[in-house]
């Protein structure tokens, strides 16, 4: 007898944890944000955003680079293929390719884009 007396206690210890569990998943937790939340946050921030002191310009220099590599590459192209009349695959992209360079600064530099 003991023992349907222990099950019957266990069952309604089982119950009333169910019970507890669904009452603390179904109630909405209560959000409290103190009232200088947000002046203590914008307190935080920098006063104003860091500015660079030194310009860099490390794109205009690779492009400078890069057309007088180029330039050199035809120069150098064109006259090892001087004795022959036609201008080939190689002369074409190389042109086409400080062409577009030339064309990029000039867009760039004038700031017309």
């Amino acid at each position: 007898m003991s023992d349907e007396l222990m099950n019957s206690q266990l069952v309604r210890a089982y119950d009333e944890l169910d019970r507890r569990v669904l009452h603390a998943l179904e109630t909405a937790p209560r959000v409290e944000v103190p009232a200088d939340f947000a002046a203590r946050v914008a307190g935080r921030l920098p006063a104003q955003r860091p500015v660079s002191l030194t310009a860099t310009h490390y794109g205009r220099n690779a492009v400078f680079l890069g057309m007088i590599l180029t330039l050199v590459i035809l120069i150098a192209v064109t006259l090892y293929n001087g004795r022959h009349a036609s201008f080939g695959l190689a002369e074409s992209v190389l042109l086409a390719q400080f062409l577009a360079l030339t064309v990029w600064l000039s867009v760039r530099r004038h700031g017309v884009e």
